[in-house]
């Protein structure tokens, strides 16, 4: 399927038209929507001073002679250039982690901000190893797939619904770009990358006749430099059990998790870069009839208990200590979210359980039957144990479990941290354009990996 932006619509702009792919990441009825894209506007600026006055120190020694000074002839050559994108990474040192493709996931963000007072297309993005070699690639409609404009939730809403996302950066804005760079061995990943930006410019929406003629009509810049982390990514068990499990939300792409990047503690946060939505369907049906299957539900669709994941039993994922327990929220009506006034940030949830795995890392697990928790703050748990039942309390349209582990168990202001299953069967995956459940990555047995997006399941 393909999103066509017309070349009217562009043209006010001063932009050429664009073709850009659609990635229906949402097009699964009981996926949970919470669609954020808030990010900090990003300013830079310079304040030189020169005092007359102040003496000039001759040189002394050969070693301050030998300092290369331009001549008058190398500084002829030399000009000041506009730099319109400033360049920075989200995470600063993400950790790999091993995908249920078998390959190696960097996964992190990073931010543009446009200080041109012309609208910016970027149209290649290339992440470098330190020597120079390529180590990923976006074309035109790569990026824009993986794009948003802070503070345009509509733009953010449609990019995970499977419409455009943000095909340029206005002047002033600052553009957030979900990246994922995909290594084939742990081996393979470098020590840290930076990043190669090329960017087109439309009219000048300001400064017309004065200061907008300085800036470039097209741009080359590099920035976003990062170190990759040596660490490794927690192991942990499963939290569900059964087959026919698909999660929905996950890395790597542009959805409804990756899209959470919030500014919290004074930082743009990505509070769910590693989170899982896991809902259940009926693996033979899907097979059989794709997106149409993937819809059903066993009897009336406005009923919880409808939806097959409905109270399927919530497993400690290692023995841990219970930290936080909530389970007084009621569950909220299939195909409905309850955003609104007098909705939070703590709402969002819902029924909710946090362990405390070991100190500064915690498992939390969202969406509960309401009163189902059979546990209680302070208490111990072992791995395996069944600790609630699965529901479709607060943000959640649909019953399926939201899953992660974090630095505290409040999400949305901590760090995201990496983590694998210690095993689990890969089914299949759903083809985000067709809804078709295909076999790809090859169904089989996976040991110490995380699901991706669109994956298909079974715990043992």
């Amino acid at each position: 399927m393909s999103a066509t932006v017309g070349s009217s619509e562009l043209a006010d702009l001063g932009l050429p038209r664009v073709d850009v792919d659609s990635h229906p990441h949402d097009r699964l009825g009981f996926r949970a929507r919470l669609w954020s894209a808030i990010g900090v506007f990003l300013a830079a600026g310079a304040i030189s001073a020169c005092t007359a006055d102040a003496p000039k120190a001759a040189p002394t020694s050969s070693s301050a002679t030998a300092r290369e000074t331009p001549t008058n002839a190398d500084w002829s050559a030399q000009a000041d250039v506009m730099s319109p994108l400033l360049i920075d990474a989200v995470a600063p040192a993400p950790i790999p982690v091993r995908g249920s493709d078998e390959n190696f996931h960097v996964a992190y963000e990073l931010t543009v901000l446009n200080f041109s007072p012309r609208p910016a297309v970027l149209t290649s993005v290339e992440t470098l190893a330190p020597d120079g070699s390529r180590v990923a690639s976006l074309s035109q409609d790569d990026i824009a797939a993986r794009m948003m404009v802070v503070a345009d939730y509509g733009s953010a809403a449609s990019a995970a619904d499977g419409a455009s996302a943000a095909l340029w950066i206005p002047p002033g804005k600052t553009a957030l770009l979900v990246l994922d760079d995909v290594y084939e061995t742990r081996e393979a990943i470098p020590a840290s990358v930076t990043h190669q930006i090329s960017a087109s410019f439309g009219s000048a929406e300001s400064g017309v006749g004065g200061i907008a003629v300085l800036w470039p009509d097209e741009v080359s810049q590099s920035g976003g430099t990062m170190t990759i982390s040596n660490e490794e990514p927690v192991v942990v068990g499963a939290p569900l059990r059964g087959q026919g499990w698909l999660i929905s939300n996950a890395c790597c792409t542009l959805n409804g998790h990756r899209n959470v990047l919030l500014p919290v503690g004074g930082r743009i946060n990505g509070a769910e870069r590693f989170a899982i939505d896991a809902s259940r369907i009926d693996v033979a049906s899907t097979r059989a009839r794709g997106y149409e299957a993937l819809v059903e539900v066993d009897g009336d669709p406005d009923d919880n208990e409808s939806y097959r994941a409905y109270g399927a039993p919530v497993l400690a994922v290692a023995d841990a200590t219970v930290v936080a327990v909530h389970s007084t929220d009621p569950d909220t009506a299939p195909g409905t979210l309850p955003l609104g006034p007098g909705f939070t940030l703590a709402n969002l949830g819902g029924n909710l359980i946090a362990l405390e795995l070991v100190p500064d890392l915690f498992a939390v697990y969202y969406h509960l039957v309401p009163g189902s928790p059979t546990v209680r703050v302070g208490d111990t748990v072992t791995k395996g144990q069944e600790i609630a039942r699965l529901g479709n309390s607060g943000n959640s349209s649909a019953a399926h479990l939201h899953f992660q582990l974090s630095r505290t168990p409040l999400i949305f202001s901590s760090e995201s941290v990496p983590y694998v299953f210690e095993e689990f069967t890969v089914v299949g995956s759903i083809d985000a354009d067709s809804g078709e459940l295909i076999d790809e990555p090859p169904p089989g047995p996976r040991e110490n990996a995380l699901p991706l997006a669109l994956t298909i399941l079974d715990f043992p």
